[in-house]
């Protein structure tokens, strides 16, 4: 769809509430850290290498603190999402696990799928993903993890949206076409095991075909994440999609201005730059 021309841009910013501001930018909420969240970051840490043998190399601290705030500082389950996410990395060509140089160059041709998109209505970050049931070959794997993980904590790098939650979008209306690849069914399971908190999930574009795909994908991600979770996915149309958000903050290829960002690459490395490693 073409992008819509700066007077319909206009029109519909006049109806968006005035607490929004699209020079807004949850970069000005820096992270620091809590006694409290440090606490329990130390925990799981100390718990992964006691009880589950892990090395520590393999546990990064960055990641690990952002893992263990989706939990809500429940020690256990971050250390349960976790001992499985190394699991699934390893199974991807990640057996080193995730290190604390969380910027891969290498791997930022993988993060394609990930649209400029901007902040929700209430400051918290948003995830937009162009096409549903990417094949990712073999070779790319590893790639492709890292991908994952960079934007995965970039979107996170702001207070607000670590301790409130992401709004998360999924365009499926273009599924990439070629042949089927084996590991299909790692590559989700890898998806579903991010420990994430989004506020909202939201499926647009779904088709007959689609449909039944996307409903095999949540059945197998019942197993990775709490029915509460499953409970916010809405099927909606791209265009309610767009509703659901400001419209400077909507991708361009659909008609917004892709929260002013011009490049994923570039906006992802500036916010990981921003992401503090907890000193425990």
């Amino acid at each position: 769809m073409p992008p819509k021309d700066d007077d319909d841009l206009m029109t519909r910013s006049e109806t968006e509430p005035e607490s929004f501001n699209s020079s807004d930018n949850n970069d000005d909420h820096p992270i620091e850290y809590t006694a409290e969240e440090l606490d329990a970051i130390r925990q799981v840490k100390t718990m992964l290498m006691e009880e589950h043998g892990i090395e520590e190399s393999r546990i990064g601290l960055t990641f690990l603190a952002v893992a263990t705030i989706n939990t809500k500082l429940r020690v256990e389950e971050a250390v349960k999402k976790m001992v499985k996410f190394l699991e699934l990395m390893e199974g991807l060509g990640c057996p080193d696990g995730i290190s604390d140089d969380v910027w891969k160059p290498e791997a930022v041709s993988e993060l394609a799928a990930y649209e400029p998109c901007g902040p929700n209505y209430d400051g918290t970050a948003c995830i937009w993903i162009n096409g549903g049931g990417r094949k990712v070959s073999k070779e790319q794997e590893r790639n492709h993890v890292h991908a994952c993980i960079m934007h995965f904590l970039a979107v996170h790098a702001d207070s607000n949206s670590l301790r409130n939650g992401i709004t998360m979008v999924m365009d499926v209306s273009v599924s990439p076409q070629g042949p089927k690849i084996g590991n299909e069914g790692q590559i989700q399971a890898f998806y579903q095991g991010f420990p994430q908190r989004p506020q909202s999930i939201l499926i647009a574009g779904t088709n007959i075909v689609t449909r039944v795909i996307v409903n095999a994908s949540i059945k197998l991600a019942s197993l990775f994440t709490k029915q509460k979770v499953l409970d916010r996915i809405e099927f909606v149309s791209v265009e309610q999609a767009k509703g659901k958000i400001p419209l400077r903050s909507v991708p361009k290829y659909v008609g917004g201005l892709g929260g002013d960002i011009d490049s994923t690459e570039e906006w992802v490395h500036a916010r990981l730059q921003k992401l503090p490693k907890p000193e425990l």
